[in-house]
């Protein structure tokens, strides 16, 4: 996979993350503290600009209240 190629997953894993974040209501600081990173890892996981570990993807799952297969569904071919 290309640099590129993963530059554009883990933007659109970033703005699935905003997307069920803002429906749900939850501020990027609320979300922050529910998964315990800072808010200003929220901030760059949403652009894309801050790689996701595999454990961070479940923790933001939980905080959200959905499955991590949610969050992933459909990124990748």
């Amino acid at each position: 996979m290309s640099w590129e190629a993963i530059q554009i997953v883990y933007k659109q894993i970033g703005l699935r993350i905003r997307s069920i974040r803002e429906t749900l209501g939850v501020t990027q600081s609320e979300l922050a503290e529910r998964v315990g990173l800072t808010r200003t890892s929220i901030v760059n996981i949403e652009a894309g600009r801050q790689r996701i570990l595999l454990h961070d993807v479940e923790l933001l799952a939980k905080g959200l209240t959905v499955s991590a297969k949610h969050l992933l569904r459909g990124i990748w071919i």
